[in-house]
């Protein structure tokens, strides 16, 4: 897990560039410009191929901060849905709490890491760590906008973590994307029903510990307690190093 202005956040951008150019024609200008605005909340994590010493594949997190801009999510539906985001919420019946709530804002796995075997061990790795950071620092939902195909795969392998409640629209090169929620422990008692071998893995870490070495929970509460203020201080560090 890498804060916006660590080394290690590039990693995070440079499989979004790739993914999201490749299935969306999204150009690195492109990207820039919808993400910019929201770099200071932003933390990646990453899953690392250390045999290969390529990344495998990464999400961007979107944190919610006082004086940061909110959930691209959210700022999104408006223009893309026609209604806020409160409204379409509303009528769902859900209520995700906008101060506890993680923005999933980009999900990829790279193009040679989605074999039958290697896609579902990054997706695992990614679910997993984005899960277990969340509830870490006790948050208990998240919110996405998915491709429809990305949309269709996580209900089938994970048992629909993330729930559409509004219909599908295009959306940043995407035909069909559905704005979806991730009420956790929920989710978590569904899955811990009807399959115990993936709740194993994604809320206790067990079961691909050999192949995926968990995410350092403890690097977690640093990185998201304060984005704002842990944020503009990388941004002063930076800046000083720059001017030096």
């Amino acid at each position: 897990m890498f804060g916006p202005y660590e080394a290690g956040s590039e990693i995070g951008r440079h499989v979004e560039r790739a993914v999201f150019l490749e299935a969306f024609g999204n150009t690195p200008e492109l990207l820039a410009s919808e993400y910019g605005p929201y770099e200071a909340t932003s933390v990646f994590l990453c899953v690392v191929d250390h045999r290969k010493r390529r990344p495998a594949g990464a999400v961007r997190i979107i944190l919610p901060s006082d004086d940061g801009p909110g959930l691209k999510t959210f700022n999104d539906l408006e223009l893309g849905w026609g209604e806020p985001a409160d409204a379409l919420l509303r009528r769902a019946g859900v209520a995700p709490p906008k101060d506890t709530t993680w923005d999933v804002a980009t999900l990829a796995v790279m193009p040679e890491y989605r074999g039958a075997a290697a896609a579902g061990l990054v997706s695992l790795g990614l679910y997993q760590s984005g899960i277990r950071a969340a509830r870490r620092v006790g948050f208990d939902w998240m919110v996405a906008i998915l491709d429809s195909v990305v949309h269709r795969m996580q209900r089938f392998a994970f048992h629909a973590p993330f729930v559409a409640f509004a219909p599908a629209r295009s959306y940043l090169g995407s035909r069909a994307s559905y704005p979806v929620h991730l009420h956790i422990s929920e989710w978590e008692r569904r899955v811990a029903l009807l399959d115990p071998s993936i709740h194993d893995v994604i809320f206790d870490a067990r079961g691909i510990e050999a192949a995926m070495r968990p995410l350092d929970l403890d690097r977690v509460g640093q990185l998201v307690a304060a984005p704002s203020a842990t944020n503009r201080r990388a941004r002063e560090r930076r800046a000083s190093h720059h001017v030096a």
